[in-house]
């Protein structure tokens, strides 16, 4: 039993030891819902403007009006010049189909002989890393591309290869010596010292090959152990691709012998013999695991057993004898083959391009018959299913349904000797190209959207500052040196200079069609109106003293003009022409802005410098919206009322919604994730408004803008738009939903941008790496690691010196997996970034350390470090994410590790600990046993004497108990002697004048008998016989007056019987009334009383409740007897007694009109030995031996009393 208690003993100390361990793990919400870094929702606030300005309308003179002056002005017939849009064309004939009779191909078993080779090792160079820049936007070109080149950091333009690693990472090779190979994260350049590498290729296992030609060697990174194998051949052996299939096979292509083997674990090569070909091009395996090898005369397929070949020296009826340039695979399953040559003969191009479809049996044929005419070579296909083809300096894009076509220039060289670099697709889905003298072109999702045009292109002028397509469907530009009319369908375009629109040179800001084919220019110091068809055009206020600034269209005839001077208004109908005055503000509208303003149900909604002004032209009175009732800022540039009725505002800090039906206003403003904040013009599509900025175009979803709290996404130049100040009152979209706009650079390069459809944001969600971990601000060295390095390079590093351990590292930062720390190693610091590449400047991070922090923390875009020192000993977890510019945050990545505790804190410290503890405890808790057992055995003796005492001194008290309730029965029975004795004196006078009365009687009737006057007899016995009754009477009721008080003398033997409550009352109230008079003749009091017949009799110890009821009566009549001792007069002494039934309840209320109880003996009345009353005049148990009776009874005693008013005491009972 004792070994047993004490196991128990060392579970329970084991039990709190790990409960102690595990409470010190600080819990964080890593892997809950956090809001850390999410933008605020925006502040929506009520409407509110200041109190509406009168105004006047001042009428400027004819002297000042300048007379309209008409001109003629045939537009249609302005001479064409060709314009047309880079869209996708249809091809000149669709793709011939023929069979495909693949099953008829010649096959052969598969033949290989084993050849010799060399492998060396070392260790892997030791990288360089250097940071990179954002990328740049590829200048030349038409379109939006990216560009990674020697401007941004890489170390040579001259590209091979790329590859991607799992993280999304890229791997770059270049062919030049003095371009190492790179890897690039996003952010910084992984620099390698593996120079000429043409092509790259991950095994099964994880390493990198690198084939290098110009050296004839291939090198093996194996990052895992920290070797490089360098493997050679015999002097012919020049290796030019490289392929890991779906087995694990390393397949090489040697250009001068042909296809080679090797096992990943470098054990063994081999040659195939039986392919009669000695100059192999390209490796490619399809999503069968077929293994298709490329020649430069003809085609072979391995099956994916590895053991049949089939040659295709034919397709259809077209011989292949050339270079099988590039082999490629689509979404769908279909092989592409690119023929840039029909034979050997390289200098007959006629270039093909074939569609093998192995599901449906089909080929099909792309030539220069379909409008195919690019001397291409690698094909790749992007994330739409378009299929790019890339020739020397262009890419030809193949739509996804094979039906049209578009080429676009890259400006860039993309062949070389022996270099056919091919592109990468991205996991993001961007197209990587290489080039040998402009680095990797990099492709977005507006690559084939865009277009830009400047003057080169047909216009008049770069400077495109308002677009307006009519009626006919002409598009109107504005610009700084006239006006250019485009029509698409006709693919022209034509020119209006100032000298055709007889106006001053200036910038054609404003251009709207009034009516069909009547339009409103302004020139800024004028304004004109076109009519095309009577081919006529009218200058009007052609003055610098009305410069206009901001246009609006009243109705054909009327303009509002908001100049530098103020609001005009002009008519055209009578030529007259008044601003706006007021006699109380001089300035009124001078505060000039933006020139978009808007006119809407009579009012103009005015853009200034001081506030949105609201002019209402009906009550001539103007009001302002500032920052003083909400505005985010006073600067405000923009009006524009959108399709579902709100006015939108931009200004200086943001944009703001004013819904005029609900009277509200909204701001979105940086902290909401809008930025830039600065705006030049709002235009809507759909369900989308777009801002166009000096940094952008800024997609806002109105159905979510006042609610979101995930930011709001930028068009800018992160996604290779390479003009991103849009100009004022230029941004539209078409009815073919195409968007224009005049566009500029920071090096005021001034472009007119076309977007064939509406931008739509990018879904992709970003990706973050941790990307460095140092400890005790020193680099560990965690790329070592000495006990796999095969190599014996002995090398010390802090983690090897300070005793940190890890299980393997993870590539290629290095970071350690399993890592173990020291106690006294626990200071850490974590560096981490994102290889998105697209709009880099928009990215902002948020992290966590299980274990440590309680929650995320946010971190801008240049915090890319965080530091923890002093961590305690336990199991931590980093974890970092990234949100991108759509607002969405990615997966985080997580980096975990475990400091171990000195010694003294170690479980099995904490164990022996426990165990001395217990041991210590087991040989007190024995001492204190025995010595307890002798003190129980006094302890014991004691008590017993004690107990005897204490018994005796109980049947003392029980004794002592019965006498005082016993004597309070007698003292209240003493109380109402005199009121019992005037209670019977009343029968007792009745008894003795009847007596009297009868004995006259008897007399008379003697007398009667005596004279026989026998019915006066009769009569008078009659009279004696009734008084006889009441004499009788009156002595029952004496009697029972006197049996009653017997019984409330006597102890009671609880027996309950039928009672009426209400006769108990009543002589109970005029008992103790008559008692106390009979000691106080001078004390008179009022009896109320007010009994309710319907009650009947109740089941109760009539004994007990009796005491009750005496009991509230004389305390009753005691406090108003004193009352009226302290107020002699004016005080009339009232003691009431109720009765009343409720439902299943009977109550019965004693009231007096006394002083009432004191609040701070309220509580106490009803304890016994409490008493009120002054010392010798009560016991203290009248009270409580009342509420124990009404208990018992089941019912209730309570009290309620008002300070100098009156007491009232409630008896509830139950009816049963």
């Amino acid at each position: 039993m004792k070994n047993t208690q004490q196991s128990k003993l060392v579970l329970i100390i084991g039990f709190f030891c790990c409960l102690f361990l595990v409470s010190c793990h600080k819990q964080s919400k890593s892997e809950t819902e956090t809001t850390v870094g999410d933008y605020k929702v925006p502040e929506t606030i009520p409407l509110q403007f200041t109190e509406p300005e009168p105004f006047e309308w001042e009428t400027i003179t004819n002297d000042t009006v300048t007379t309209p002056v008409a001109y003629d002005l045939d537009v249609d017939a302005l001479p064409n010049k060709p314009f047309e849009l880079n869209t996708f064309k249809p091809l000149k004939s669709p793709m011939k189909e023929y069979d495909l009779d693949w099953d008829n191909f010649p096959v052969e078993d598969l033949k290989f002989d084993t050849v010799s080779f060399t492998i060396t090792k070392s260790t892997i160079k030791k990288p360089t890393i250097t940071k990179i820049k954002p990328l740049g936007n590829m200048a030349g070109t038409n379109v939006n591309l990216l560009q990674l080149s020697s401007n941004e950091g890489l170390l040579s333009n001259d590209i091979t290869s790329f590859l991607e690693t799992e993280d999304g990472g890229i791997w770059i090779a270049s062919s030049s010596s003095a371009s190492p190979l790179t890897l690039y994260d996003g952010e910084n350049a992984f620099i390698y010292d593996y120079n000429t590498v043409y092509k790259m290729e991950f095994d099964k296992q994880g390493k990198l090959w690198l084939v290098r030609p110009a050296d004839r060697i291939i090198h093996v990174l194996d990052f895992d152990n920290n070797i490089e194998y360098t493997i050679t051949r015999t002097e012919n052996f020049t290796p030019f691709d490289i392929l890991c299939d779906h087995l694990g096979t390393m397949y090489i292509a040697s250009l001068n012998e042909g296809f080679y083997t090797i096992d990943p674990e470098l054990r063994n090569m081999q040659k195939i013999t039986n392919i009669n070909s000695s100059k192999p091009w390209r490796l490619f395996e399809d999503s069968n695991n077929n293994l298709w090898l490329g020649f430069t005369n003809h085609l072979a397929i391995l099956d994916k057993d590895r053991k049949e070949l089939k040659t295709l020296s034919r397709i259809a009826d077209i011989e292949i004898n050339s270079i099988v340039w590039d082999i490629t695979e689509d979404q769908l399953g279909n092989i592409w083959l690119n023929y840039p040559y029909p034979s050997t003969n390289n200098n007959n191009a006629n270039p093909r391009v074939f569609q093998l479809s192995l599901k449906e049996n089909t080929i099909k044929l792309l030539d220069a018959e379909n409008a195919y005419d690019i001397i291409g070579t690698e094909i790749v296909e992007d994330n739409k299913g378009n299929i790019w083809i890339l020739g020397a300096k262009e890419a030809y894009i193949l739509s996804n349904n094979l039906e049209k076509y578009k080429t676009i220039l890259l400006n860039s060289t993309l062949q070389g000797s022996l270099k056919i670099p091919r592109p990468l697709k991205r996991k993001d889905g961007s197209l990587w190209i290489a080039t040998t003298d402009n680095g990797v072109l990099i492709t977005t999702n507006y690559t084939l959207q865009t277009e830009y045009f400047d003057d080169t292109r047909g216009l008049i002028n770069e400077e495109i500052w308002e677009i307006e397509e009519d009626s006919n469907g002409d598009i109107w530009l504005g610009t700084a040196a006239g006006i250019n009319i485009i029509n698409l369908k006709n693919k022209s375009i034509k020119a209006l200079s100032f000298q055709q629109l007889h106006c001053n040179p200036n910038t054609i800001s404003f251009i709207k069609e009034i009516t069909p084919n009547i339009y409103f220019i302004n020139t800024r110091d004028g304004f004109s109106i076109l009519d095309r068809k009577k081919s006529k055009i009218t200058s009007y206020a052609n003055s610098a003293a009305v410069f206009g600034a901001g246009i609006a269209i009243i109705n054909e005839h009327t303009f509002a003009i908001y100049a530098n001077k103020g609001l005009y208004v002009y008519n055209i109908e009578n030529n007259s022409f008044k601003k706006v005055v007021s006699k109380n503000d001089p300035d009124i509208l001078i505060a000039g802005s933006g020139s978009i303003m808007v006119y809407d149900k009579e009012i103009l909604w005015i853009p200034t410098t001081n506030g949105l002004a609201k002019v209402n032209l009906k009550t001539n009175t103007v009001s302002y919206l500032r920052e003083e009732q909400g505005l985010s800022n006073n600067n405000v540039s923009i009006a524009k009322i959108s399709n579902e009725g709100e006015l939108w505002l931009a200004t200086a800090n943001g944009i703001n919604i004013l819904n005029l039906e609900q009277n509200t206003l909204t701001s979105i403003k940086k902290e909401n994730g809008l930025y830039p904040t600065d705006f030049y013009d709002l235009t809507e599509k759909g369900g989308m408004m777009y801002a166009a900025s000096g940094n952008g175009l800024i997609a806002v979803e109105k159905a979510s803008a006042k609610t979101t709290d995930k930011g709001f996404y930028n068009f800018n130049g992160g996604l290779g738009f390479k003009s991103n100040d849009y100009l004022q009152n230029s941004p539209k979209f078409l009815k073919n939903g195409q968007f224009w706009s005049g566009v500029t650079s920071t090096s005021s390069e001034w472009k007119l941008l076309v977007l064939n459809s509406e931008p739509h944001q990018d879904s992709t969600i970003s990706s973050v790496q941790i990307n460095s971990m140092f400890v005790m601000d020193e680099n560990p060295g965690f790329g070592f690691n000495l006990k796999k390095d095969s190599t014996k390079v002995q090398t010390s590093t802090y983690a090897s010196t300070n005793s940190i351990t890890w299980d393997s590292v993870k590539r290629p930062y290095n970071l350690p997996q399993g890592l173990i720390l020291p106690y006294d190693q626990n200071s850490i610091s974590f560096s981490y970034g994102s290889n998105d590449i697209f709009n880099r400047d928009k990215l902002n991070y948020r992290f966590i350390l299980d274990g440590e922090d309680e929650d995320w923390s946010y971190a801008a875009n240049a915090t890319k470090t965080k530091n923890y020192y002093n961590l305690k000993p336990g199991n931590y977890t980093f974890k970092v994410a990234v949100r991108n510019s759509i607002g969405n945050w990615s997966d985080p990545d997580s980096l975990s590790f475990k400091i171990n505790p000195p010694w003294w804190q170690t479980w099995w410290a904490y164990l022996l600990f426990g165990l001395i503890a217990a041991s210590i405890l087991r040989a007190y808790i024995v001492f204190r046993a025995r010595k307890l057992t002798k003190e129980n055995r006094i302890l014991e003796e004691r008590v017993s004497h004690r107990t005897v005492q204490l018994k005796t001194k109980i049947d003392e008290l029980k004794s002592t108990q019965s006498k005082l309730i016993q004597s309070e029965k007698m003292a209240s029975l003493g109380e109402l002697t005199a009121g019992i004795a005037h209670e019977i004196q009343n029968p007792l006078n009745f008894v003795n004048n009847f007596s009297e009365v009868n004995k006259e009687l008897l007399e008379e009737m003697v007398e009667e008998i005596e004279n026989g006057n026998y019915d006066e007899v009769k009569a008078l016995a009659k009279d004696v016989s009734d008084n006889e009754d009441k004499i009788i009477f009156h002595g029952k009721r004496a009697d029972g007056i006197v049996k009653g008080m017997l019984q409330h003398s006597r102890s009671s033997t609880g027996q309950k019987e039928l009672t009426n409550i209400n006769t108990l009352s009543d002589e109970y109230l005029r008992l103790a009334y008559h008692g106390l008079r009979a000691k106080d003749k001078s004390f008179n009091a009022t009896l109320n009383t007010n009994f309710d017949d319907s009650i009947g009799k109740l089941n109760i110890v009539a004994q007990d409740m009796g005491r009750v009821i005496l009991n509230l009566i004389t305390n009753a009549f005691y406090v108003v007897k004193k009352k009226k001792e302290e107020n002699p007069n004016g005080y009339e002494p009232t003691v009431s007694v109720t009765t009343e039934k409720k439902d299943t309840m009977v109550f019965i209320k004693v009231s007096d009109n006394g002083n009432g109880v004191p609040k701070e003996v309220l509580d106490k009345i009803f304890q016994p030995f409490f008493t009120t009353k002054p010392s010798g005049e009560g016991t203290g148990l009248g009270l409580s031996l009342s509420y124990d009776i009404v208990k018992v009874h089941g019912g209730e005693l309570t009290v309620d009393t008002k300070q100098g008013e009156g007491t009232t005491f409630t008896i509830a009972l139950p009816i049963k």
